[in-house]
């Protein structure tokens, strides 16, 4: 049976304002303390066909503490719980040898609880924490959403927006896979796979579902996914971004000014192996991907391999900033310093960074859409 420990200190929450939470029900399998729930109803429910069904129901008290009965789980196999307060819920992972104390609060509203806090059970802790980061991620892309439809904002700041919002959403897709991987053999990794489109992940899917049956086969939610699952269509190939410019193709060459005001023009650097890298200081992705170039740099910079940068900055200062923070020392950096409306936007029809053109020594496309260890791929190839 599933019944796991986790430190007493965590996110600040002290051991005694759980253990009051769960006053006179420390033999609950399930009891704790949520503001929002002052004088409310808890509800326990189990995923059944047509949704969740009430299990049974504890009456939080002025504090907002509540306890379920000691046997309110008796009998029952391990699986995903719902827990009601008004109209917001969240969710545990339990069994009938489950012992869990729940803090937090529950806001008003409707939809799911996302300051909740778990000790007890690993599983409904890490599942807790990964809604609690993925609410904060929404709060960002939210804002950016916002700022790329405001009229009132120029139409580069809106573009500016877009790119950081569709930025954004990639790393919150990226955070949920890490979450499915880290977690595909337990009940975390089913309730996270929700949070991804089952048509761009369909494989992953599948693995969490073949890794948890033996433990989840029987309840409704992997049976669920199974069913879901098998309606989608496996994903067609999709034209991607940024894709003006493909393998085979001569690189169209370009001349702007580096943070100095000297020229720099990507013809100089015929006859070397040489990574296009369009990125900006804003940009966070770009940002995270810099030292996988720094690295490929400086273990290929003496065997004829060189870096042309290119940023859609808008402010000299920041972009130099964040050149001399990243560690970019290679000469070639370039921009108009136009943000979107950079002539770099048109010419290679850059619609969202970072992006990596990989070209030979006569300055044809060899690669594009590089990341990470793609770009040492490709360098073992040519050098």
């Amino acid at each position: 049976m599933h019944k796991a420990l986790l430190p007493i200190g965590w996110m600040g929450l002290t051991l005694s304002l759980v253990l009051n939470g769960c006053t006179g029900g420390l033999d609950s399998p399930v009891c704790g303390q949520l503001g929002g729930a002052e004088n409310g109803q808890v509800t326990i429910g189990r995923l059944q066909k047509g949704g969740y069904v009430p299990i049974d129901t504890a009456q939080a008290d002025a504090s907002g503490s509540f306890a379920f009965d000691a046997d309110v789980l008796d009998g029952l196999p391990l699986d995903i719980y719902q827990l009601t307060v008004a109209d917001r819920q969240f969710y545990i992972i339990a069994d009938s040898l489950s012992s869990m104390r729940v803090a937090g609060s529950v806001e008003s509203g409707r939809g799911l609880a996302s300051n909740i806090y778990i000790t007890g059970d690993v599983w409904s802790a890490d599942f807790s924490n990964f809604i609690r980061e993925t609410a904060v991620r929404n709060d960002s892309l939210m804002a950016w959403k916002k700022n790329a439809s405001n009229t009132e904002l120029s139409i580069d700041e809106r573009n500016a927006a877009r790119t950081e919002f569709d930025a954004a959403k990639e790393a919150q897709s990226d955070m949920a896979r890490r979450t499915v991987r880290e977690h595909k053999n337990d009940p975390v990794g089913l309730l996270a796979i929700e949070y991804l489109d089952l048509s761009a992940d369909r494989a992953l899917a599948k693995q969490v579902l073949d890794s948890t049956r033996a433990l989840m086969g029987h309840t409704m939610a992997h049976r669920n996914l199974s069913s879901r699952l098998a309606k989608v269509a496996k994903p067609r190939n999709q034209k991607r971004r940024n894709d003006l410019i493909q393998p085979g193709m001569a690189m169209p060459d370009i001349s702007l000014s580096d943070p100095t005001g000297k020229q720099r023009a990507l013809s100089d650097l015929r006859g070397k192996v040489v990574l296009v890298d369009f990125w900006a200081s804003w940009c966070g992705p770009c940002r995270r991907e810099n030292p996988n170039v720094v690295r490929a740099w400086n273990e290929y910079k003496d065997r004829g391999f060189e870096v042309f940068s290119i940023s859609l900055d808008r402010d000299v200062s920041k972009w130099q900033r964040a050149i001399d923070q990243d560690g970019l020392i290679w000469p070639y950096h370039i921009s108009d310093l136009k943000g979107w409306s950079s002539v770099v936007s048109q010419r290679y029809g850059i619609s969202s960074i970072p992006h990596a053109i990989l070209i030979d020594k006569d300055g044809t496309v060899v690669a594009t859409h590089l990341r990470g260890s793609q770009l040492e791929r490709e360098l073992k190839k040519l050098l």
